[in-house]
């Protein structure tokens, strides 16, 4: 790889913690792909030694047929759909695939994430045409990897933000997020009403790009209003995490104990 500095995506509030970094996108084509040199400086690549960590696999679906159709089935095939539209003959009639897997300690910079996401933006340019970021539930066409800035991190990005529409607990809807374990850390959850989304979902997303950044769930006390702070805990048994297919989780909550139900009616305003 051509030698060229990148500056790294930083982490201004790290504080290592013990959940690993795992980060594991999908590029699916039409093969051959073109031969295209992987410099640094126009994919982004911060470390070519970080790059070479990096574990890319390629996959023919001839070789295996149901393997490779199953990430358009089931729940995945909903979210494509859903990204795609129009576009989902780009991932359906595809014939080849490139795997990206990297799994390291927390780090204090976002270099993996960034060495990843530069590894897709070179496969997209060699002629792959939809990118699945597996742990955010999010595809990608190359068109739409072209019009994203990779100038710095993005929280809206690498984040996916999901309401779950379907009441699961006493009336209430959860509301999470998919994509922190890219960046060493736990799934955001809480339970709220739905006149509280608009509300919590700045929040959450406020309280996610924190995480991006490296400050830990133990720091959030979030004050949304007077005598409302928002603080984390742990959830008493892995039985909801594993049932949405996440790393990890922490419950969003208030710190005086009152439910966080129906908070987008009495106060209004997210904070700044």
């Amino acid at each position: 790889m051509a030698d060229s500095q990148v500056e790294t995506w930083p982490r201004p509030y790290f504080k290592a913690g013990q959940q690993p970094t795992k980060i594991f996108f999908v590029c699916f084509g039409k093969g051959p792909l073109a031969d295209v040199e992987p410099t640094r400086a126009r994919f982004g690549l911060p470390s070519a030694e970080l790059a070479k960590r990096v574990e890319v696999r390629e996959h023919r679906r001839a070789a295996g047929r149901e393997w490779f159709e199953n990430w358009w089935a089931g729940p995945f095939g909903v979210i494509a759909a859903q990204d795609l539209a129009d576009d989902l003959p780009l991932l359906t009639t595809s014939d080849v695939c490139y795997t990206l897997s990297l799994e390291l300690p927390d780090q204090a910079d976002l270099a993996p994430l960034q060495s990843v996401w530069g590894i897709a933006r070179w496969l997209c340019a060699r002629g792959a045409s939809v990118v699945l970021d597996v742990h955010a539930f999010r595809f990608r066409t190359r068109a739409d990897l072209d019009a994203l800035d990779f100038a710095e991190s993005d929280v809206q990005r690498d984040v996916k933000l999901v309401l779950e529409t379907d009441a699961t607990e006493a009336g209430l809807h959860l509301l999470h997020t998919r994509g922190l374990c890219k960046c060493a850390r736990p799934e955001l959850m809480c339970f709220i009403e739905q006149d509280d989304a608009g509300l919590m979902g700045r929040v959450v997303n406020q309280l996610a790009r924190t995480l991006l950044e490296g400050a830990t769930p133990e720091q959030i006390h979030l004050r949304v209003a007077e005598g409302v702070e928002l603080v984390t805990a742990p959830l008493p048994s892995r039985e909801l995490i594993d049932s949405l297919g996440l790393e990890a989780a922490v419950m969003l909550g208030r710190k005086d104990g009152v439910a966080l139900a129906g908070i987008g009616r009495a106060h209004a305003r997210a904070p700044g």
